[in-house]
């Protein structure tokens, strides 16, 4: 055969198949509407929900693929021809999905009337694709008409969920449930609350407080609560085991500098910053980043 057929023949066969991905990718599992999602660092790090356009949802390990349509979660399992599973939210609509970074468990929130009782509702669920018929469903009672939860932080050794509830611009309350359906509010010393996140492994819960810079700590198995942030403007970036990371910012609420602190021990600085970062822009792999840099600087 002539060089030139076969790279014709070569060139048709790649054709075939970036058709073939982009009908599955685009049409197949594409969802046909917007929806607003709240995306998390985890969801960051993995490369997936991070534009809330209705984006497909990939479990830990690929096995699974959640869509969102309007009012329905449907989740696809890989190698499996035939109907997905399909998650009746009763007219309600999503404000936030999540796989868990460990297993093949999704959590979701949803809002709104339900189309049988037409009653507002928040709520937030569990659903394992393995077990269909075990989703698991629990209202957030006494919520404002119209408020949904935007962020959602999982202990995933103690099943503790914390839940960040918009109520309205720049307003928002914190909800905690665990496994024992004990669902509750939680009384925090923030209005405009940032990003949220709790230990894996403990339900101690942190959050920042936007308006004023301070980042706290809530220890659920007794409410008691304490600053952890030095004296300055900070914001929370996220946890990584037991290694907390804070951003100092200025008064533009860019980044500055980026610490490292463990409770009981304190924070110290890991990054500086000559030209000021936006916060959206410093993520838990930039952290460990300059911690790795900042640590190998002792030696």
């Amino acid at each position: 055969m002539k060089l030139g057929k076969v790279l014709l023949t070569f060139a048709i066969g790649i054709a075939i198949q970036l058709g073939i991905y982009f009908y599955l990718d685009r049409v197949l599992f594409a969802p046909t509407s917007d929806f607003q999602i709240g995306s998390t660092s985890q969801q960051e790090a993995a490369g997936f929900g991070v534009e809330p356009t209705g984006q497909s949802y990939y479990s830990f390990d690929k096995r699974f693929m959640a869509t969102i349509l309007d009012d329905q979660v449907n989740i696809y399992e890989a190698g499996k021809k035939g109907e997905p599973q399909h998650v009746s939210l009763h007219g309600r609509k999503v404000s936030f999905f999540e796989w868990l970074p460990d297993r093949d468990l999704a959590i979701f929130a949803s809002y709104g009337n339900d189309s049988k009782t037409g009653k507002f509702g928040v709520y937030i669920a569990q659903y394992n694709p393995l077990y269909p018929d075990h989703e698991l469903d629990t209202p957030i009672e006494d919520v404002p008409r119209d408020s949904k939860i935007t962020d959602v932080a999982y202990s995933t050794a103690t099943n503790v969920v914390y839940m960040k509830l918009e109520v309205g611009k720049d307003q928002y309350r914190i909800y905690r449930t665990d496994a024992n359906y004990d669902t509750r509010r939680i009384r925090v010393q923030a209005e405009n609350i940032g990003r949220i996140s709790v230990f894996y492994d403990q339900d101690v819960f942190f959050y920042d407080n936007l308006r004023t810079g301070v980042v706290y700590m809530f220890k659920g198995s007794d409410s008691s609560w304490r600053t952890i942030s030095p004296s300055g403007k900070f914001r929370l970036i996220g946890i990584d085991g037991q290694e907390i990371f804070i951003a100092e910012m200025n008064k533009e609420d860019n980044v500055i500098a980026a610490y490292r602190g463990r409770l009981g021990v304190g924070f110290k600085k890991i990054a500086t910053y000559s030209t000021p970062e936006e916060f959206s822009k410093i993520t838990l792999n930039s952290m460990h980043e300059a911690s790795d840099k900042a640590d190998n600087a002792k030696k």
